[in-house]
Parts: structure tokens; C-alpha cells; sequence
């Protein structure tokens, strides 16, 4: 296999494993190159070392995120009141921490102790510290005086190389004097609203009654082994693994400790005295941040100034720290299991790649993001290929589609798939039993369905009477579809031909085989009867000489077939989810979020009862404020990069 091939393996682990932790944020792209200002780096990022393995950099300017109230807020029932990590609930942001607080805060992970050189990362408790500058000190320590207050008097005040650490013990309990007692409103107006855990007790009462009626279903009993008198222990039986423990979700609510340090300009917080130690000695050994260039690129961004959210990590580091956490973390933490990370794998992915960075910011239409994953040195040869028929799929389906997801070049990622897959015997047992599926219909899928899907294809959800899902259900008006461009259309029909017959073949007459046409052109009707009616549940034709349709029935084919009445392309809610996006790209995911709620409504919400119609309207409430989900990724010769735009609802101005 190519070179080329097996980087993109890499590519496609780390779109899987890696894009997906830190990217399912909105977003937004630039398609190219655009002047970038020259801004003073943010003050925490001068006190943090130049080896820092991530950090996460919060837009603590409230006209920043007083810019979100153009959009249609969160019902009031469901806006949680947040607290700052690390401080004590009764700490009110607004008044006690914005009058002193700077324009960026960070929290970030620092290497522990005598790992300096390694960015060598622990637990998350070992290695999280929050920085926040101190731009009035004098309030500052009014602040701090409140605190202790609060929480009570350090356990611990001391010097540690000419820095003032304060430490509170895991068991030191918060007092708040009844005089400054929170509000319902207390740390509403946070910026860092990502960066905090909600309490159960202020979940608005929609939820409050959704979690009570949860609560109300008995557990699910187990069930009980086979018991016989007669029955022996077998000394050379292998024994049954013991099930691993539950993780106990209560060991996140424990309270823990709090150390904080009083650096220069800076105030920096964490839950162990160690970690601070660290960051002092990393301090004094290293070089700050803002003199690393990966990380001067991050802050070089075009959007780095609007920001609400920027994020950096070395990709090293970072993929180190989840292994260790997933190796360290119960098999039930993680309910349905994390990708399995090789070291092998590891290790081709710190050749590759460098450092990984993300920036969410505002722009007319909603909520953007953009991350890329750099390559240690460009590679041109991985960029997106740009050609003169690109994303042709939008304009072949309907304008009114609910979902769709398209890409380009099944061939190429199959075979990437499968040399990923090697070393992975879950995903080996998956295939095998794929292969043996198809191969069962006749068909080989390395010879004879996916070399010919060497185009562009797209999977969507759109409106449609009639068909397989309409006979299902009355109020099911939905088409499937799947269309295909090949270079090689004989291959294609081949295929078809050989499942076409199969299904006639095995059906012993209850399916028929229909040739027919539609609009001038060729296509074929799977059939079977239906309470005495004819159903068309599937059928397939080319659209022009390389595209092939294939959807749920003839009466979604007519909508398909040749074109849309009104595509894709043209739809004004389409345009706006994805004209920001860079090109060329690799292809478009996309959900028309009214149109979604619209048919889901009508689906489902006539049997709900009216006790829970509260909740249904909240719910109602909250989706409808947004219009269109759409994302897409592309590569340039310096990164690999999936860009996002939530398009949300304005506020209505009154009239």
C-alpha cells in the first residue's frame, strides 16, 4: 500500500479519535489566506511554560458574550446557574470576580513534577490549573478576603520560591454568612459557561420532572445462573473475568481541595498545592508559552481577537493523557467504550502530526468554530485536491432534505478503513461477518461494489409520500436515498444485476423485479404486495451517465429523477449552513434543523401526554432555536481541518 495511503490512515484515526473530542463545537472557516493582526499575546499565557501540553483560553470580555444575546436566549426554566471552577458556589462572578478579573482566563494542564522536559501528564486533578490576571489588586484582595470568609482561613499559607501558596484541605466546609447568601441569578452571567457543572438541585422543573419519572424505573433485574445439586466446579475451567466495578459517579461531588497562588499579575488555581509547585518550577526552567511558535500560530489566527473560545494542545501529549486516563478509568465509566489507541498508532500519529488547536466566535448567522491538527512539516501532497465538478451531490438532491452527509471517494476510504482496522480484532470480527453478508447475496465487496465508488456520494433523509417508510406509517413522508458517482458504470451494473436477481431468486415470488421508466429515463422497481396493493419498497437508476440513484421506492425516485424540482444548492438555508466553508473541501454533514423538528413533531407529539407537555414545549423552545447544523472538513499543506456552523434563530425585534 502507498505512503500515501498509510498517512491517511493516520489522518482518518485522528478525524475519529482525536477531531471528535475536541471539535463537536459549532464552527466556522476561512477559505483563504486573510491578513492576520499582530495582538498582544493574553497575560496568562506569559506565566504558563512553553511546553504547556494544552490549554483552553475563555474570552472573559462580557461585551464578548453579551454579543449571544442577539440570538433567542435558553427558556428561563433551563438557564443554570453556574459556578466558577475550583471556588466555592457562593461566590458571586459578577460581583466578587469581573471588578478585578483581566480579558483572557486559561485553564490549563501542566507537566507534573520532574517531568519538565517530557510534558508528562497524571490525573486530571494533578495536572488542571486555572490562571486568571489580576487587573485591579486592590479588589483583588477583597475578593480573596471573601474567600476566606467563605471557605475559611488556608489551612496552609507559605512561600514557595518566592511565591505565596494558599491551601484549603479536601475536608474544609464552605460557610457563606446569610447576609450574601446567592441568588437564583448567582454566576449566571459566567463566560466560561464550558468549564462548569451544573447542580441537579437548579435544573429548571421541566427536567426536575423528567429525572423524577426516570427515577421511578426499577432497576432491571439480573438474571440468575443455573443452579444444580448436581453440579460441579471443573479445576481446569478457565475462570469468568469478575465484572468490573461501576464507576461511582458520587467521586466526582466529593469535595476536594483547593491551593491557590499569588503570581505576579496573575492568580493561579488548583485542586492540589503540587500542581501550582510545578507550574512555579516550569516557570523558572522554561521559556513562557507565548515564545512557543506553535502556539504564536494558534494566537495568529484571524478570528483569535473575537474568540470565546481557544484552545490549544500538543497532540503527543494530549493522546498520551486520554490513553492514560482510559486505561486507568473502570470499563463501565465509559458505558459503550473509547477507540482503542495503540502505541503503534500513537507513535505514527506524533509523526504526522504536531500540535492541534480550536477557536469558536460569533458571526451574523450563529455559532462558529474551526479546528485544525498541523503536520509536523507541510504536506502538500494531503491537501484537498480542488476539481472543477466538486460537491455536484447538493445539486441532485431536493431542497427540502432533512439530513444529509456527503464525501467523496468510498474506494479510497474502504481501503483506509481496512488498514486501520488491522490490529483492532472487534472491528476484523465486524468485517468478516460483513463480507460473509454480501458475499451471501452474491456479491464480493473488494471486487465487485467498492472499486466502482470512486466518485462522489451522499447519504440523505428527505420528504416523500409513498415508498417503503409511507406504507409503514401514514405520517412516515420520508425518502431515503444514496447516490453514487463511478467512473466505471459497467462495474456498477454488474453489481446491481447480480443483487437484483438474488432478491428475485430467494423471494420465490413474493418480490418482483420491475423494470420501468420514469421521465424518459431507465430505472428498476423492487415490488411486492401490500394489503392488496402493489408497493414499490426500493428502486435504483442512473440519473446521467455516471450517477447512480438508488432510494426507498418509485414514487421517492420521482422527486430524485433526473433533478430535484428545486436542489439542494439553491435553498436558502443550505447556502447559509455552508457558504462559509473553506473550498474546496471534502464534502458537506448538514441538517435542516426547522424542517427535522417539523416532521419529527408531527410524528411523534400527538400521543404525548398533556403531563408532559411542559417539557415538550421547553424542549420545542429550545431546538427551534436552531436553524441549520452543518459541518465539513478539508486539508491544506499545513493541517488537517473540520470547520462547523450552528445557524441560530435572532431575537425578534419589536415592531
Amino acid at each position: 500500500m502507498s505512503l500515501r495511503l498509510e498517512e491517511k490512515v493516520v489522518l482518518r484515526h485522528v478525524s475519529v479519535s482525536f477531531l471528535t473530542v475536541i471539535a463537536l463545537l459549532p464552527g466556522y472557516a476561512v477559505a483563504h489566506a486573510a491578513p492576520v493582526p499582530q495582538l498582544s499575546p493574553p497575560t496568562v499565557t506569559t506565566v504558563l511554560p512553553a511546553n504547556t501540553p494544552g490549554i483552553v483560553l475563555v474570552n472573559a470580555k462580557p461585551t464578548a458574550w453579551a454579543a449571544l444575546d442577539r440570538f433567542n436566549p435558553l427558556p428561563e426554566s433551563l438557564r443554570i446557574p453556574f459556578s466558577v471552577p475550583f471556588l466555592p458556589g457562593a461566590i458571586n462572578f459578577t460581583q466578587d470576580i469581573q471588578p478585578w478579573l483581566g480579558d483572557q482566563v486559561a485553564v490549563a494542564l501542566v507537566p507534573t513534577a520532574g517531568s519538565i522536559a517530557g510534558t508528562v501528564l497524571q490525573t486530571l486533578d494533578a495536572s488542571a490549573v486555572l490562571v486568571a490576571p489580576i487587573k485591579d489588586r486592590d479588589r483583588f484582595d477583597r475578593f480573596l478576603s471573601k474567600l476566606k470568609a467563605t471557605r475559611g482561613n488556608p489551612d496552609i499559607e507559605r512561600e514557595y520560591k518566592g511565591v505565596t501558596l494558599l491551601q484549603w484541605s479536601a475536608s474544609a466546609e464552605e460557610t457563606s454568612p446569610a447576609t450574601e447568601e446567592p441568588d437564583a441569578t448567582t454566576q449566571r452571567s459566567i463566560p466560561w459557561r464550558g468549564f462548569v457543572q451544573p447542580t441537579r438541585a437548579l435544573l429548571g422543573q421541566p427536567v426536575k420532572q423528567l429525572v423524577a419519572q426516570l427515577e421511578t424505573i426499577p432497576p432491571a433485574s439480573e438474571p440468575e445462573e443455573p443452579s444444580s445439586s448436581d453440579e460441579s466446579t471443573d479445576p481446569d475451567e478457565t475462570p469468568k473475568p469478575d465484572k468490573p466495578s461501576d464507576f461511582d459517579a458520587s467521586e466526582l461531588l466529593k469535595p476536594k481541595g483547593m491551593a491557590i497562588a499569588l503570581l505576579p499579575g496573575n492568580v493561579a488555581v488548583a485542586v492540589q498545592a503540587q500542581t501550582l509547585e510545578d507550574l512555579i518550577d516550569a516557570r523558572a526552567e522554561k521559556e513562557p508559552l507565548t515564545q512557543n511558535p506553535l502556539f504564536r500560530r494558534t494566537l495568529q489566527h484571524p478570528h483569535a481577537e473575537r474568540s470565546l473560545l481557544t484552545s490549544y494542545g500538543n497532540v503527543a501529549a494530549i493522546s498520551k493523557f486520554i490513553l492514560a486516563i482510559v486505561k486507568a478509568s473502570p470499563a463501565s465509566t465509559f458505558g459503550l467504550g473509547l477507540p482503542t489507541l495503540y502505541e503503534s498508532q500513537l507513535s505514527a500519529l506524533t509523526k504526522l502530526y504536531s500540535t492541534a488547536d480550536s477557536h469558536i466566535w460569533l458571526q451574523p448567522e450563529g455559532i462558529h468554530s474551526q479546528v485544525n491538527i498541523y503536520y509536523t512539516t507541510p504536506r502538500p501532497d494531503l491537501a484537498t485536491r480542488a476539481t472543477s465538478d466538486a460537491n455536484q451531490m447538493v445539486t441532485r438532491l431536493p431542497a427540502a432534505t432533512f439530513l444529509s452527509a456527503s464525501s467523496r471517494n468510498f474506494k479510497e476510504q474502504w481501503q483506509t478503513s481496512l488498514k486501520e482496522s488491522q490490529k483492532d480484532p472487534n472491528t476484523q470480527l465486524a468485517l468478516t461477518g460483513f463480507r460473509e453478508s454480501l458475499r451471501a447475496v452474491g456479491l464480493d465487496p473488494e471486487k465487485d461494489v467498492f472499486p466502482w465508488m470512486d466518485g462522489e456520494y451522499a447519504f440523505f433523509l428527505f420528504p416523500a409520500r409513498g415508498g417503503l417508510f409511507n406504507s409503514i406509517n401514514s405520517k412516515l413522508d420520508l425518502g431515503v436515498g444514496l447516490i453514487i458517482q463511478t467512473s466505471d458504470r459497467a462495474a456498477a451494473e454488474l453489481a446491481l444485476k447480480k443483487l437484483d436477481q438474488f432478491v428475485k431468486k430467494e423471494a420465490k415470488g413474493e418480490v418482483a423485479i420491475v423494470p420501468k421508466r420514469l421521465k424518459g429515463q431507465s430505472i428498476v422497481s423492487w415490488e411486492a404486495k401490500d394489503r392488496g396493493k402493489t408497493l414499490s419498497f426500493l428502486s435504483h437508476g442512473w440519473v446521467d451517465a455516471n450517477t447512480l440513484v438508488i432510494t426507498t421506492g418509485v414514487t421517492p425516485m420521482a422527486a430524485l429523477n433526473p433533478k430535484p424540482y428545486l436542489p439542494l444548492h439553491l435553498n436558502h438555508t443550505f447556502q447559509t449552513a455552508t457558504a462559509s466553508f473553506p473550498i474546496p473541501n471534502d464534502g458537506y454533514f448538514y441538517v435542516n434543523m426547522g424542517a427535522t423538528l417539523s416532521f419529527l413533531y408531527n410524528l411523534i407529539l400527538p400521543p404525548v401526554s398533556t403531563s408532559d407537555s411542559l417539557f415538550v414545549q421547553e424542549f420545542q423552545r429550545i431546538a427551534g432555536t436552531v436553524r441549520s447544523v452543518s459541518t465539513s472538513n478539508s486539508a491544506t499543506a499545513d493541517a488537517q481541518r473540520l470547520d462547523s456552523l450552528w445557524v441560530l434563530a435572532p431575537v425578534k425585534q419589536p415592531q
